[in-house]
Parts: structure tokens; C-alpha cells; sequence
């Protein structure tokens, strides 16, 4: 994970964590090499990761193609959690 936020957003540091997906192979399906499934944490502004003032949240949308778009949804999903619009998504910080 970086260092610093990729953004700030209300008072919140946001760190989107991107990483290859795993695809389960069925039959002789080939599988997809290049793509990445993702998370973000989101910690009170100032705040490290990891510890209490901090939270992950995973995303169950499918695999992105490329780390650029997974980056970009998880930056917009971060703000929306923060805002309150996500169903079950709760920042309890």
C-alpha cells in the first residue's frame, strides 16, 4: 500500500488497494491473465492505516480490465461510502 492517500475527500484519507484476480478456470475456458479486483481503505484524515480510525471495504463489482479504472471506481466508491449513499456500507469512524 502507498505511503500517502491517493485523495482526500471530508475529512478522509482514501488508499485503493488493487491486486490481480484469481478467476476460477472452468473446463477449457481460457482465463483472464490481466485483470484486478479491488478494495480501499478509508481512515480519518492524517490518520496510518491499519489501525483503529481506519477501515477496509471490499468491492463485490467483477474484476476490472485494467489498474487505472479499478483505482478510479475505488476513489468514487470511497466517496460514496463517505457520503452515506452506499446500502449496508457503514463508516462507523
Amino acid at each position: 500500500m502507498d505511503n500517502k492517500p491517493s485523495a482526500s475527500y471530508k475529512g478522509f484519507d482514501i488508499y485503493p488497494l488493487i491486486y490481480p484476480h484469481v478467476g476460477e478456470r472452468i473446463g477449457t475456458q481460457p482465463r483472464r491473465d490481466r485483470s484486478f479486483n479491488a478494495s480501499v481503505v478509508i481512515c480519518r484524515e492524517g490518520e496510518k492505516p491499519g489501525t483503529e480510525q481506519s477501515r477496509v471495504f471490499p468491492s463485490s463489482t467483477k474484476p476490472w480490465e485494467n489498474i487505472g479504472a479499478a483505482r478510479r471506481a475505488m476513489l468514487s466508491f470511497a466517496q460514496e461510502i463517505i457520503d452515506g449513499t452506499v446500502p449496508g456500507q457503514a463508516l462507523d469512524l
